[in-house]
């Protein structure tokens, strides 16, 4: 089983496959023991086994308080990559969409907090250093949304140097404090024009659409999309006068 190929097509971050080969090889382990034996850094090696956990390919056990983690058998994860495939596969034979546009084309449906943060993880994970991410927000509350960061998030955005820009609701953007690496602008207050507390994000080569009232993710990898996606941001942008 080809678990970095496999992993990688269902979207899981970096270094998913080695934490769960190694898993494999040596055992359950605790966090501590997972990052001494894959010689990764704790926010990796916690990134990675929340995905993991979300597609059941590990699962948990407490001894006292000592969270220890276990691989599930490897049939787990190829009937998960074979259902998926299948499913893709069938909706794409309904639209007359060729079958190699799939191969070209990695989508994935995450919900619920875990998906959300997951959805977030992923813009650290698929952004390079000192790279820009583009964010549409129309967001109802900053702070139920704030919630859903990874305690680690903005350590390992500034890490990256990692640079945005916005386009906000006013309610929204006028909350943001001001940063230098971030450029916000606020779509004109008109009723209704942008509170439907949708957020998008485009970076590297994947655009991801949350939806904040449903607790539903769609996150799409595309070079052209993407690209496409940054071009209409930046062209609005332009046009928005200075908050």
């Amino acid at each position: 089983m080809d678990t970095k190929k496999i992993f990688r097509r269902l979207g899981l971050p970096k270094h998913a496959d080695d934490i769960y080969e190694s898993l494999r090889k040596n055992g359950p382990m605790i966090a501590s023991r997972i990052c001494d034996a894959t010689g990764l850094h704790r926010p990796s090696v916690y990134r990675a086994l929340s995905a993991l956990l979300y597609r059941r390919f590990v699962y948990v056990t407490k001894t006292g308080n000592r969270k220890i983690y276990h691989p599930t058998d490897p049939g787990v994860i190829n009937t998960t990559f074979s259902e998926l495939s299948d499913t893709v596969a069938r909706k794409l034979a309904k639209e007359n969409i060729a079958d190699d546009l799939y191969e070209q084309k990695a989508i994935r449906l995450l919900k619920g907090f875990d998906g959300i943060r997951a959805a977030f993880d992923d813009v650290i994970s698929h952004t390079k250093r000192g790279e820009t991410f583009y964010r549409y927000t129309s967001e109802r509350d900053l702070d139920k949304v704030n919630r859903y960061l990874s305690k680690d998030y903005r350590i390992l955005r500034d890490r990256k140097r990692l640079e945005r820009m916005v386009i906000s609701n006013p309610v929204s953007g006028t909350r943001k404090k001001p940063r230098l690496e971030r450029f916000i602008k606020y779509v004109p207050p008109k009723a209704n024009l942008f509170d439907q507390n949708i957020i998008q994000l485009v970076y590297g080569d994947r655009v991801s659409l949350i939806d904040l009232d449903a607790e539903r993710v769609i996150i799409i990898e595309n070079r052209s999309l993407a690209a496409f996606q940054k071009i209409i941001f930046r062209q609005l942008y332009d046009k928005l006068p200075l908050p």
